[in-house]
């Protein structure tokens, strides 16, 4: 492989037979649905999951996901928005995840998105990561409240 190549990000859209590898992803995203739209109906769990650095208003980068996936399955995207931009990634990642266990289990092959980063997509993903803890920092009033019920 060429430096150059290494470099470059790959995507690949195959099929599979089996879901050996995959089943956990389908397994998570069919958690999530349901915990979020369980949440949406009947309000948050009435657990608290933040650690420490929470109290002391240091954020961590997914600090708000849980209430920005709740309000994604509330149909409110704004909020969600407010509250973390991941959390819209996240429902829609896990609708896909879903919808593709559910599609294999019918059809009895299972499509497979493999995605290579390569170097140049490693560092805008940390970048990304980078600037999402500073927005999230930014946020921290909000994200302190108690939120969503």
């Amino acid at each position: 492989m060429s430096a150059r190549a290494r470099w470059i990000p790959r995507i690949h859209l195959g099929w599979e037979t089996r879901n050996i590898r995959w089943w956990r992803w389908g397994a998570a995203g069919t958690v999530v649905v349901l915990a979020g739209a369980a949440m949406a109906v009947w309000g948050m769990f009435p657990v608290d999951l933040h650690g420490p650095g929470h109290y002391a208003g240091i954020m961590a980068p997914t600090c708000g996901l849980t209430r920005s996936v709740v309000a994604v399955f509330r149909g409110d995207v704004v909020t969600a928005w407010r509250y973390n931009p991941l959390g819209l990634l996240v429902a829609f990642a896990s609708f896909a995840f879903l919808a593709r266990l559910v599609a294999g289990a019918v059809v009895g092959r299972w499509p497979v998105l493999r995605v290579r980063p390569g170097r140049a997509g490693w560092i805008l993903l940390g970048l990304a990561l980078v600037a999402l803890e500073i927005r999230q920092q930014g946020q921290a009033e909000l994200l302190m409240t108690t939120g969503l019920r």
